[in-house]
């Protein structure tokens, strides 16, 4: 009987162990994770926030075959 109980504190404290190895190794990179995603979404949420310049209409280049790639 006390050997039985000797054995189960053994395993109980053996999957403790591993549960604070692994939160140890893990736990670390997924907070650092979800603080680099909460700050990307504050900043995109700031540039959302600010008012959009209107869209502007490109030029076309003046030597347009300068800029060809390749024969037509």
């Amino acid at each position: 009987m006390s050997l039985t109980v000797f054995l189960v504190f053994c395993i109980l404290g053996f999957d403790f162990l591993l549960y604070v190895l692994f939160q140890w190794i893990y736990g670390e990179k997924y907070r650092n994770h979800a603080r680099r995603v909460a700050t990307r979404r504050e900043r995109r949420r700031a540039l959302s926030a600010k008012q959009a310049d209107p869209p502007r209409a490109l030029q076309f280049p003046e030597r347009a075959m300068r800029y060809r790639t390749g024969y037509f």
